[in-house]
This record gives structure tokens, C-alpha cells and sequence, in this order.
């Protein structure tokens, strides 16, 4: 076993504890190698898993929690692909949604004052919006400011933070949120 299976080892431990708190919401179906998956069929999500990016430092490494849920849709009929654009509170700017030819799904999207409400708390490094008509699905990623694992060599670091229960419930808001406008499809 090397150096970095253990530090691997512990932020495969960190996933399950960060994903754990949302059992309540969605029951976990199954556990592997950088990867858990929930049961989003009461959401009408086909998957929904939770893992992490690997991002390598010198003398550390960075563990990016992600979520990525899978909604199957066979209405679109081109590529679709909606970012988030936000910069935090200090920015003093609002959430806003943007992409290429889906103007009508982002204005949806941006009227949605729950759903940037959510934005703006969660604070996102990532959320992404994406519709491949080869899958017949959108793919919603986005990575929260919660369940990253960071581990520093020198000075010894070793660091993530579960979601706080106020986290986890807007977190389900949001995919609900999303998922409920796309099966809507009023922007077709």
C-alpha cells in the first residue's frame, strides 16, 4: 500500500461521510472506487452519484466533491449546454445562467428566484447543465463549496467539512428544481 492509498483511503472516507447525510433523502444503492450512487427515482432522476475530482499539488492533493445527476428526456433534439456564472458574495453580483442555443431554458432558469436563492447560499465552484442527444438525457454536475478533502504534506494539513443540514436540504431543492423545469418543457 502506498503514500497516497492512504490519503486516497481517507478521502474515499470523506465521500461516504459527506454523502451519507443525504440517505435520508434518497437511499444509497450501491459503493465503489470513487463513486456512490443514490436512488433518484422518487425525483424522476435515472442516476445520481456523488464523487470526487482528483487534482494533484505539489506536495498535496485536492479532492473536489461532485455531484452528477442523469435525466432522461427525449424532447430536445440538439445539443444543449448551460453554465452558472457566479462570483460569490463578494462580487456583488446575482447568479445568472448561460450558455448557447437555449435561450428560452435559461431565461426559465434565471427568472427561477428560489433556484439563484440556492446558488448564491451553496456558492458553487461548478454547476453545469448539459443535454446530449446521443445519451437522451441532461446531465446536471455541479460541485458545492461542501465535502471537498484537502491534503497538504508540509505543514501537514488534512481537511474536509460535511454539509450542514440547512446545505443538504437546498442541495435537494436545487436538483428538484432543475429537474422539475426540464420535465415541464416549456422552453421548447
Amino acid at each position: 500500500m502506498g503514500f497516497y492509498s492512504i490519503v486516497d483511503n481517507r478521502a474515499w472516507t470523506s465521500l461516504k461521510v459527506v454523502t451519507e447525510e443525504f440517505k435520508k433523502f434518497s437511499p444509497i444503492k450501491n459503493r465503489e472506487n470513487n463513486r456512490i450512487d443514490l436512488d433518484g427515482a422518487k425525483f424522476g432522476i435515472s442516476s445520481w452519484y456523488s464523487s470526487y475530482k482528483i487534482v494533484n499539488k505539489w506536495m498535496g492533493r485536492v479532492y473536489h466533491f461532485k455531484w452528477n445527476c442523469i435525466i432522461e428526456d427525449q424532447k430536445p433534439n440538439q445539443e444543449y449546454s448551460i453554465k452558472l456564472k457566479y462570483g460569490g458574495l463578494i462580487s456583488g453580483k446575482e447568479p445568472q445562467f448561460y450558455g448557447k442555443n437555449c435561450d428560452s431554458l435559461i431565461k426559465l432558469l434565471n427568472r427561477e428566484q428560489e433556484l439563484r436563492d440556492i446558488c448564491r447560499t451553496i456558492d458553487f465552484e461548478k454547476l453545469e447543465l448539459t443535454y446530449s442527444t446521443k445519451e437522451k438525457a441532461w446531465r446536471l454536475e455541479f460541485w458545492p463549496n461542501y465535502g471537498d478533502f484537502i491534503w497538504i504534506l508540509i505543514p501537514p494539513v488534512r481537511y474536509f467539512r460535511k454539509p450542514n443540514a440547512d446545505e443538504i436540504e437546498k442541495t435537494m431543492r436545487l436538483v428538484k428544481k432543475i429537474n422539475n423545469v426540464i420535465k415541464k418543457g416549456e422552453f421548447l
